[in-house]
């Protein structure tokens, strides 16, 4: 047994279990004494969040809504309404409905986006549940395979004591899911204006902003990674954003785009 890992997880359940029971100690900590890192996404987020709060926003890939999560803490210290998207049903049924189910202002969707309602496949781990297995699941095959090619997924499995079976047939499973349209989506928002655009589909992001309607939506901010793409990609993703208004903006592996004229 790999103890350090035992240890890791058993910390992140405990603290999963303080956020979902909205414990005032876990609360209290992220109201009044928590400072983010210099330079972060989450730095921005902190001094976003007090000064629109509240805010309303649409979360594309939510996973669990916990771990790496950067939106989890501000929706809770500052109260946040809006949609989180998460496709898989073991992590929607196990953590998403569970994180936020004290607040009805949070509506979580288990789909995933698509331009029409209906059927997609989504790729994933076939042989471990665990939150870094989840958090590799992608539309786009190759780059879970390459997660494998690079030695990524050997060594996260190690750490969990599990071995990546020999035969790669047996790497990866594809499920289907269900899809939801972006007017399907927008439509739970009542004509509400949502205020913060997050992506986080491995790889899938800029086809996930090339699906919805930026203009109709114009939220103010927009957070995906661009970690999967390649430079062509990356290239074109900014370009895309900065053509419909928005300043880029990089912290660590995370892309924070601001609407021009936005003052935090």
């Amino acid at each position: 047994m790999n103890f350090k890992y035992f240890f890791k997880k058993t910390y992140n359940r405990l603290r999963f279990d303080l956020c979902a029971s909205e414990n005032p100690v876990y609360l209290g900590f992220y109201k009044y004494l928590y400072r983010a890192p210099k330079g972060s996404l989450s730095e921005f987020l902190d001094h976003y969040s007090r000064k629109e709060a509240p805010i309303t926003f649409l979360q594309i890939g939510a996973n669990d809504g916990f771990i790496y999560d950067p939106l989890q803490k501000f929706i809770k210290r500052d109260n946040w309404s809006g949609v989180m998207l998460e496709p898989q049903p073991h992590v929607f049924n196990e953590f998403l409905i569970k994180i936020h189910a004290k607040r009805p202002e949070i509506i979580p969707v288990n789909a995933a986006l698509s331009k029409d309602d209906g059927k997609t496949t989504l790729f994933t781990i076939a042989f471990s549940k665990e939150r870094w297995a989840t958090g590799l699941s992608s539309f786009d095959k190759g780059v879970l395979l390459e997660k494998f090619r690079d030695g990524t997924i050997h060594k996260k499995a190690a750490k969990q004591v599990i071995t990546v079976p020999k035969d790669e047939k047996e790497w990866i499973e594809e499920i289907q899911i269900d899809a939801i349209s972006p007017e399907t989506v927008l439509k739970k928002f009542n004509g509400k204006q949502i205020n913060l655009l997050a992506i986080d589909t491995e790889g899938f992001d800029f086809e996930i902003l090339k699906m919805l309607p930026l203009g109709k939506m114009n939220p103010e901010v927009i957070i995906y990674e661009e970690e999967h793409f390649d430079e062509d990609t990356k290239h074109a993703c900014r370009s895309y954003i900065e053509k419909h208004g928005y300043s880029y903006h990089r912290a660590g592996r995370d892309v924070y785009a601001t609407k021009i004229g936005l003052i935090i």
